[in-house]
């Protein structure tokens, strides 16, 4: 079974004062190469980068083994490169979706939730109340939820419509689930 991990990374970071969040510092290095390293440390056989905003910037500082993939539709919002990203998967059998701006990501949280993935469902991490990221699909779900995505929505509608096959997966204590979308989350690189 080979299992592809998808990163988001192709936003303009408008929120953050236009600054691209893959290449925001995380322990020394940009915030892309943790987010990959979990991902394939984690248990993901391929890594798919998602580009758009900052391409040129990004794929600069992309760790070597990601496959990079470009969404000139970016503008359009996070459903365009749901769409690029599981259409580079398109061979993989499983998905874990996740955003660059996740800085807490680390191998332990998607190795836990692609363990506890069973066919037919999609896996979908909990800390406390809240939803979080990597979001584990088979590919045909992965491939609808792409299908259904629109504007800056990613696979929430899709999560929304199939909620009885959707499991939780409690994670509190695995992961710190706070993103970077305005400065005043820049303290969680820390």
């Amino acid at each position: 079974m080979v299992t592809a991990g998808i990163v988001l990374a192709a936003g303009d970071g408008s929120r953050l004062g236009g600054r691209a969040k893959a290449l925001l510092p995380h322990r020394g290095r940009p915030l892309l190469h943790s987010v990959v390293d979990a991902l394939g440390q984690g248990g993901c056989d391929e890594v798919i980068v998602v580009t758009g905003a900052y391409a040129d910037e990004v794929t600069a500082v992309c760790p070597p083994g990601a496959t990079l993939v470009y969404n000139p539709r970016w503008e359009i919002g996070m459903s365009t490169s749901l769409q690029r990203g599981v259409d580079a998967a398109a061979g993989a059998d499983v998905i874990a979706l996740t955003v660059v701006d996740f800085p807490g990501i680390n191998a332990d949280l998607v190795r836990a939730v692609l363990g506890a993935h069973e066919t037919g469902t999609v896996t979908l991490p909990k800390f406390g109340d809240r939803p979080g990221h990597p979001v584990v699909f088979d590919v045909v779900d992965a491939v609808a939820a792409a299908s259904q995505a629109t504007g800056d929505e990613g696979a929430r509608s899709f999560l929304h419509r199939n909620r009885d096959r959707v499991r939780r997966l409690d994670c509190a204590g695995l992961a710190d689930p706070g993103d970077i979308d305005t400065v005043e989350d820049l303290h969680r690189l820390d």
